[in-house]
C-alpha cells in the first residue's frame, strides 16, 4: 500500500475528537530493518574471513594499518605469539568491509597455510580461482606466514602472489612470529632471500610488543 493510500484510508476512520491517529514509522526505524542489516554485516564480514571477536575487532596498531593501507602500502606485522598482530590485520579487514560501498568482497583475512592448502586443491578438483581471487582482492590479509613448510613451491607460489599484488598496485598486510630477516634465514637461500625483499619493498614493518594477550 502506497503512502497516498495509507492517508486515504487513516482519513476514513471514525478517530474520536482531539486524537491523532499514529503516524507509520519508517522501516529504517524498525527492529525488523536493524536485524536484517546486522545480518547482512555479519555475512559481509564471514566472507570476508572474519569470526566471532573478529568481528568486532579494534586494535590501535591495527588503526596505525588502516592508516597505511590508505596510502597504498602493505604492513608486514611480526612479534611473538599473542601480542595482538592477527587482530590488528583484522581490524584494518573490518574497517575495509564496513567502509565498502560495492559488492564484491573489498578484503580478506586467511592464513598462509590455509590459503596454499586451497591453491593445492584446486589442482586435484577442488577451488581453482583460490589463487585468483588472493591475487586480485582489494586488501588481502595473509596471517602467519612462516607456519607453512617451506617447500620450493609454497616459495614460489608466495613470492608469485605478493609479486601480482604489488604490479597491481594492492596492498597486503602479512602477520608473522618471524621478522623479515629471521624469515629468510628460516626459508633459506636464494627464495628465501627473494620473499623477505618482496615483502620488505611492499610493506611497511610493524613489531607487535607487549604481553601475550592470552595469557590475560
Amino acid at each position: 500500500m502506497t503512502s497516498t493510500r495509507i492517508s486515504d484510508a487513516l482519513k476514513g476512520l471514525d478517530v474520536p475528537e482531539g486524537i491523532e491517529p499514529a503516524k507509520p514509522v519508517p522501516f529504517e526505524q524498525t527492529d525488523e530493518y536493524r536485524q536484517m542489516m546486522r545480518k547482512a554485516r555479519e555475512c559481509r564480514l564471514r566472507k570476508a574471513g572474519l569470526r566471532g571477536g573478529y568481528m568486532r575487532a579494534q586494535s590501535d596498531i591495527g588503526e596505525r594499518v588502516c592508516r597505511i593501507v590508505e596510502r597504498g602500502r602493505g604492513a608486514y606485522l611480526w612479534g611473538e605469539p599473542g601480542r595482538g598482530k592477527t587482530y590488528a590485520a583484522a581490524h584494518a579487514v573490518r574497517v575495509a568491509v564496513e567502509r565498502s560501498k560495492g559488492t564484491k568482497p573489498p578484503a580478506k583475512l586467511v592464513s598462509a597455510k590455509h590459503l596454499l592448502d586451497s591453491i593445492r586443491d584446486g589442482f586435484n578438483g577442488g577451488d581453482r580461482d583460490a589463487l585468483r581471487r588472493a591475487e586480485t582482492v582489494p586488501l588481502l590479509a595473509l596471517d602467519d606466514l612462516g607456519a607453512e613448510r617451506p617447500t620450493d613451491w609454497a616459495i614460489e607460489t608466495l613470492t608469485g602472489l605478493i609479486d601480482a599484488r604489488t604490479v597491481e598496485g594492492l596492498p597486503t598486510i602479512v602477520t608473522s612470529n618471524y621478522s623479515l630477516g629471521q624469515l629468510r634465514e628460516l626459508w633459506g637461500g636464494m627464495p628465501g632471500a627473494r620473499i623477505a625483499s618482496r615483502l620488505g619493498g611492499a610493506c611497511e614493518r610493524i613489531e607487535a610488543t607487549g604481553p601475550d594477550r592470552r595469557l590475560r
